[in-house]
């Protein structure tokens, strides 16, 4: 059981080598996010943090991405049906369903922890949060967290649509998640709700005791682990002919 995570760790780095140029789109891409998303936060004259419903929407769509890698594969994924032909591949070697499974998770959480680095200091620079909600690093610290529970949760998800679904279907799925997350942002901001603004004021109230960050943690962990179990059952069925 040991040798499958050693093997998924062979695979994770083959696959970073090859597209290891991808890496700077990769630095630019979460820089560049990092600022758009700052750009619909402001603070207001009661040094509360006022933030457009965008912003909201589009932490919900981009978070999910700190857990890729940009690769030539997911460039191609569409036109090319890059991931079944790499499950083909696999397939032909021949390299255990468990092990395609384990090293694409061992992908998604050293992504989120690269990624991560580059995206919330970027974040918290630009918006000024050392003057907002969030003063110290532990604050920030529960924010990030909070929202890689969201990446995790998420993430399995794009897993089993990524594993078991050819390019052009995950591609139109994927495009009916972001409208339902607009929807669901604009519903939560007609109510008079804010995401962001929840996320930012429970981080800067509790830091790392956060019981939004520890429920998002779990809750996101949990569900990737169970997103994985059934999509590793269905892998090893899967027609990849």
């Amino acid at each position: 059981m040991n040798n499958t995570w050693k093997d998924g760790w062979i695979l994770f780095k083959r696959d970073l080598r090859l597209d290891r140029l991808y890496l700077i789109w990769n630095v630019i891409f979460m820089i560049y996010t990092a600022i758009a998303i700052s750009m619909f936060a402001s603070p207001s004259s009661r040094a509360r943090w006022l933030i457009n419903p965008i912003g909201d929407f589009m932490m919900l769509v981009m978070i999910p991405f700190t857990g890729f890698y940009f690769s030539k594969r997911s460039f191609n994924y569409i036109k090319d049906d890059s991931y079944t032909r790499m499950l083909h591949y696999y397939r032909t070697l021949p390299i255990p369903a468990i092990t395609v499974m384990r090293g694409r998770v061992i992908q998604l959480l050293s992504a989120l922890f690269f990624n991560g680095v580059l995206f919330y200091p970027v974040f918290y620079l630009i918006t000024g949060l050392s003057d907002g909600p969030i003063k110290h690093i532990g604050e920030l610290l529960a924010f990030a967290l909070t929202w890689t529970g969201y990446g995790l949760f998420i993430n399995g998800i794009y897993i089993y649509l990524e594993l078991l679904n050819r390019g052009q279907k995950y591609f139109w799925i994927s495009i009916v998640g972001m409208a339902s997350m607009s929807i669901l942002t604009f519903l939560i901001y007609g109510l008079g709700g804010n995401i962001l603004v929840f996320t930012l004021e429970q981080s800067g109230k509790y830091t790392l005791l956060s019981p939004l960050m520890w429920g998002s943690l779990i809750i996101g962990g949990v569900s990737l682990a169970v997103w994985c179990k059934i999509t590793l059952i269905k892998l090893g069925k899967r027609d990849l002919i």
